[in-house]
């Protein structure tokens, strides 16, 4: 049985949709496939009680029959946290292993995906490099590439993990990035122990949300007609003046804009650029000028009770989540599959051939 731990640095660089190609990509070779998320620091509370909504989602993809506990065993809730915290004793390490027998058993392939960043969970002794030492699982580093940055922080995960290390992903690269990546950044990172093992590249489709998406998190009044169709791929924050906001929105396209309903200078300014939504909180109905332009723009206008903190905090929920299903899974598999090194993967997992 081969498992590999799917890792982070950072947040949103798209680690869950990796995953999931992972377990298409073994599935159909005819293999058994697993998955876990060993911590889950994003816990949603339900009626059915708390639940990290990645795992859930991906249970249900793949009609896995092991049991939420056991898919995502250690849920880091505040109340846990805090106990912890108070010096109370907590065997996480024995949860964690106990779920991973059940879920490993039968199984040819193991994906486990890692938290949000390096060192999440390790309050409970469950860092990244912890489960993957505990599991004896390599890693599999994804990364968001933006800049040679990225490369500083690729070397020090590989000089801290050594071969335990099977390789990187790159992933989201531009399209204007990936001749660069390829000449100068890949050899750089093979000559430093560092396989890469895959350079997928940034496509707005698949890791965007819609409008859609956006009114389904947060609720609220719809005023108008507007596109709900539109891709959203940058949150703004609308709190300061507005020729200030004007320079500001104009850097952020294909935005979603939250801000005061009494803000109509903000909102106005937000309408006059690249702008997929605007969200008032407060639940402040925006003047008329406000409206006419909106409809103008082909712009949903969305009223929210709650305030412009809360509304953020449930918007960077949602980009952070996984929004795979039907059309962007496929869409996403189909890229990452061109992208990705398959066979050294496999390699790297000593995995042997399919039968």
């Amino acid at each position: 049985m081969a498992t590999i731990y799917v890792a982070s640095t950072e947040t949103f660089v798209g680690k869950s949709a990796i995953c999931a190609v992972l377990l298409d990509y073994y599935r159909g070779q005819g293999r058994s496939v697993g998955y876990m998320k060993p911590v889950s620091v994003a816990v949603a509370q339900t009626e059915q009680g708390a639940l990290d909504q990645d795992a859930q989602l991906m249970r249900e993809m793949f009609e896995l029959r092991e049991t939420p506990e056991q898919i995502a065993p250690v849920l880091a809730t505040t109340r846990v946290v805090e106990s912890v915290l108070r010096g109370e004793a907590a065997d996480f390490r024995s949860r964690l292993q106990n779920a991973y027998q059940a879920v490993s058993a039968g199984k040819d392939v193991v994906v486990l995906e890692g938290a949000n960043t390096w060192a999440e969970g390790a309050l409970l002794g469950l860092s990244a490099d912890q489960v993957s030492d505990i599991l004896d699982a390599p890693v599999l580093l994804i990364n968001r590439f933006r800049s040679t940055s990225a490369v500083d922080i690729i070397v020090a995960v590989q000089r801290y993990l050594g071969q335990r290390l099977i390789g990187v992903i790159l992933n989201q690269v531009f399209p204007s990035q990936i001749d660069y990546v390829r000449s100068t950044v890949v050899p750089f990172l093979e000559k430093s122990n560092v396989p890469v093992l895959g350079i997928v590249p940034h496509d707005a489709q698949t890791e965007a949300a819609t409008v859609r998406d956006v009114i389904e998190q947060i609720g609220g009044q719809v005023i108008g007609d507007g596109d709900r169709t539109r891709l959203v791929e940058n949150l703004s924050i609308g709190a300061m003046s507005a020729e200030a906001a004007l320079s500001y929105f104009r850097r952020k396209p294909n935005k979603v804009v939250v801000t005061g309903g009494d803000r109509a200078d903000i909102a106005m300014a937000a309408l006059e650029t690249s702008t997929s939504c605007v969200i008032l909180t407060g639940n402040l109905r925006p003047a008329a000028t406000v409206m006419s332009r909106a409809t103008e723009r082909n712009v949903p206008l969305v009223l929210t009770p709650e305030d412009t903190l809360s509304t953020v905090q449930r918007l960077e929920a949602l980009m952070g989540h996984l929004r795979f299903g039907g059309a962007k899974r496929e869409r996403f598999h189909t890229l990452a599959a061109n992208s990705i090194d398959w066979a050294r993967l496999t390699q790297l997992l000593q995995m042997s051939p399919p039968s």
